[in-house]
């Protein structure tokens, strides 16, 4: 049985419909240098914390034009250094990987630093729905699997990332609650980030 719904959020028959900020998915393509590095998506990815879109502007002049004035495209502005929080980075795998990846860029030991070329890779980003919808269908069908409660949405693109800065969180004996749990945050830079396919700005199935 096909369950229908409404939208009351104004974009009823749009497909595209509010997303949850905390949903998300982020996956990098390990540099094959670093070496005996692991996977991404079993030792990283479940740790990842946040991660902020970066600013996607445009530099303009002013030309002058008779008794108006109009605005000219230059490039593109640089982007900033995107930091990624990692949770619970008790995983041996995790810090070791990231350690490795920042190592390769500016080894603190021996001083040496990478290629650029060498220390870059490409990764995604997913918006994650929940996918009610086909669980429900799946209840009513007396199915019990819930591998698939998240999809995959929107990709976008990352190419060009590298880490720059790899530091936890600072050791407070007096922490509490979830400010007691050490974290990992590092920061990228990202040359070009953009959504995959425009027709897949889908967030919602029906």
């Amino acid at each position: 049985m096909k369950v229908s719904y409404k939208n009351e959020w104004g974009t009823a028959g749009s497909n595209l419909d509010p997303q949850r900020a905390d949903l998300f998915k982020f996956v990098l393509d390990l540099p094959p240098e670093i070496g005996n590095a692991g996977s991404w998506a079993s030792d990283i990815q479940f740790a990842v914390e946040n991660f902020p879109f970066p600013d996607t502007k445009q530099e303009t002049t002013d030309l002058k034009f008779l008794n108006q004035i109009n605005k000219i495209l230059l490039a593109d502005t640089a982007t900033s250094p995107i930091t990624v929080a990692v949770r619970y980075a008790f995983n041996q795998a995790t810090a070791q990987t990231l350690y490795r990846w920042k190592y390769l860029t500016s080894n603190p030991r021996t001083g040496g630093t990478g290629q650029t070329s060498k220390v870059k890779t490409t990764g995604h980003f997913y918006w994650l729905i929940p996918n009610m919808v086909e669980q429900g269908n799946a209840a009513s069908a007396g199915g019990t699997s819930y591998a698939d409660v998240l999809q995959e949405g929107l990709p976008y693109m990352l190419e060009g990332c590298m880490i720059t800065n790899l530091k936890p969180s600072d050791g407070d004996m007096k922490a509490t609650g979830e400010t007691a749990l050490v974290k990992l945050s590092f920061e990228l830079t990202i040359d070009r980030y953009y959504p995959v396919s425009l027709s897949k700005m889908i967030f919602g199935k029906t």
